[in-house]
Order: C-alpha cells, then structure tokens, then sequence
C-alpha cells in the first residue's frame, strides 16, 4: 500500500470537496494535525473512519486506498510486500507475491494430502492472513476455490475452499505466466539424474509413466522467482503432483512446471501467496 499515492488522493479529493484540513477534521472528529500526516503520507485513516471520510469526500474507500491505474503485469505494495498483478477484473485484482515470502512444506508429514486439509493452506489463511492491518483485511477477498485434479495422472485434488489466500494450480499458472500449449498436450519432459531434461520415459529418475516430469517451455524465465534475500527459489502450488497425494505441483528453480510434483512434506518448499484484493 502506497501511503504517499493515497495521501496525495486525499488532499486532492479534500479539495474538491471544498475543505480545509481544520474543517474536514471537525467533521471527522480528530486534529487538523491528523489531516496532515495522511496527506503527507506518514499515516493512513484508521478504519473506522473510513465510511465517514468517503462520504465526505465522494468518493469511495478503494478510490482511496489505491488511487491508480493498474494493469496486469504491474508491481504493488500490500502489506509491506510486493505483489505481481496476474488479472483484473472489475476493481479486483489478483495478485501474487513478487518473491516467495519464506520456505515451508506443503504438510508436516508424509501421507495423503490435498489443498483443502494441508498445513500450508491453514497457515496461509490464519498465520499469514493475521499480519495484515484490518484496513488491508477489509479489501481481500474471499475466494472458492477449486484445488483441479492433476491435469495428466488424475490424481485427485480434495475438497473446493473458501479461502482469503491461496496457491496457483497448474492450470493458472499457464494462464498467467505463458501456455506453449504443453499443459493440454500432455508434452512433457523426463528428468535424469543429473537434473538434464529428455523425452526419453527410461530415463526419468521420478515417473515411467507416458507423459513426463515437468513442463520445460520457452516460458520457463517468467515463471522464475527469487526469495527475499534475492536467492533462486521453488515454488509450491496447490494441485495434487503426479506421483500421488502424498505430493503436490510445483514450479522449480529453472521455472519447470513440476507435474509429477515434489513430496508434500518437503521442508524447503517456497511459499508464494496469491489472492483477489479490492482495487
């Protein structure tokens, strides 16, 4: 969240609407000091006050918080982390954080799982979710979502959510980051052990079975992604891996789309958040 951007916003809609900042903090019931720190970006309207301030200035409270235009492919602030816009639609968008945001295993222990019943799923939703300020809270979005079945083992996905933060499935992150069209071909690769890629099934070091390991397309770079030390990372996301449900799908260090996916309770996972935020 730009503080600046939206200090700016309100000293402009205050102006419009004719107030001074003595007068607009009558209004509000707080000091004409208050009015200043906003505009100067060193503070942001506590929520409660937020119905009010709108009204006053018609306008509305996202006009306020993300006074700018946006597009798909930009960069924003949101609780103290930088967020990849991935879609728009209306004034929601979707976001995803620009670096993984810690490391953690998708469940803390080997057995059966999917997204609807992982630890990574409750941690996103409570413990990650809690660090946001409640004016942040009030602009996510509740979510459903559907976890999709593995689109080349159908491995089952489990149970649809209603979740505040998420992960990407396969199928979203084609749509988002680039499709070569190898996700609905089923044109894989296999993994050797030297960590080479080849269409040949008898070498594969993970999965014999027909369609391959892992997505290696010319859109591995975009779906690449450092952590916040600006170290190359992995990446989780929430559909089932191919090997089973004691895996999940993920994007790994060269931007592979891991199909037959990694052990769930791998330890050293990266975790990158998504979510629909109000614009």
């Amino acid at each position: 969240m730009d503080t600046t951007q939206i200090g700016n916003m309100i000293a402009t809609l205050r102006k419009q609407a004719g107030f001074k900042q003595e007068e607009l903090a009558e209004r509000l019931g707080i000091t004409a000091q208050a009015i200043s720190r906003w505009e100067n970006g060193h503070s942001l309207p506590e929520t409660a006050l937020l119905p009010v301030l709108s009204k006053l200035l018609h306008s509305t409270i996202d006009a306020i918080l993300m006074p700018c235009d946006i597009q798909s492919g930009d960069i924003i602030d949101f609780g103290g982390l930088k967020w990849r816009i991935l879609d728009i639609d209306g004034e929601n968008a979707l976001v995803i954080t620009e670096t993984t945001v810690g490391k953690a295993p998708f469940h803390d222990f080997p057995g059966d799982v999917t997204w609807d019943i992982c630890n990574l799923r409750k941690y996103l939703n409570n413990e990650f979710y809690e660090k946001f300020t409640d004016i942040e809270k009030s602009r996510i979005i509740q979510t459903n979502v559907t976890a999709r079945d593995n689109p080349w083992y159908n491995v089952k996905c489990g149970a649809s959510t209603t979740d505040n933060v998420f992960l990407l499935s396969y199928e979203e992150v084609v749509r988002y980051f680039g499709d070569s069209g190898d996700l609905e071909s089923k044109n894989g690769y296999f993994c050797k052990k030297n960590g080479e890629f080849t269409k040949s099934a008898s070498k594969s070091m993970y999965t014999k079975k027909p369609f391959g390991d892992a997505i290696f397309d010319q859109y591995n770079d975009a779906r690449r992604v450092n952590n916040m030390k600006g170290e190359e990372d992995w990446w989780w996301l929430r559909s089932p891996g191919g090997q089973g449900r004691m895996t999940a799908g993920s994007i790994g260090y060269l931007g592979e789309i891991w199909i037959c996916g990694d052990d769930a309770y791998r330890v050293d996972g990266g975790v990158r958040p998504v979510m629909w935020v109000k614009m």
